[in-house]
């Protein structure tokens, strides 16, 4: 799974949006699921980023981090951030800033080839 932290006025977030959504339609079928976490923003500009940026997957609207608090695995002013996670949810990567699909994709090649092999 992966879980990423945006804000629609971040402009790394907009900026590492496209990435993700390729990588996410070149995986989801592979059983990677992803989830947006907002934070810090508007209803109604969170809604248009999505739109606008055409993302597929599910985000939770949590303008105050009070959900990113309960995570206790990224700090809820770092934004964007994104956290991998594996089968058993465990933490396999955490990006503390705009995540490159370049940089993604190797970190789920390998998660799905030990999902296969062990």
């Amino acid at each position: 799974m992966v879980v990423n932290v945006w804000a629609s006025w971040c402009a790394p977030c907009r900026a590492e949006t496209p990435g993700l959504v390729e990588v996410y339609a070149q995986t989801h079928a592979q059983g990677v699921a992803f989830l947006g976490i907002n934070i810090r923003d508007s209803l109604g500009a969170a809604q248009a980023f999505v739109r606008d940026y055409h993302v597929p997957y599910p985000s939770l609207y949590d303008p105050s981090a009070s959900l990113l608090v309960r995570l206790r695995v990224l700090p809820p002013t770092t934004i964007p951030s994104t956290l991998v996670l594996d089968r058993r949810g465990r933490v396999a990567a955490r990006f503390l800033n705009a995540v490159a699909s370049d940089d993604l994709r190797p970190v789920l090649s390998r998660l799905l080839a030990e999902s296969t092999t062990g």
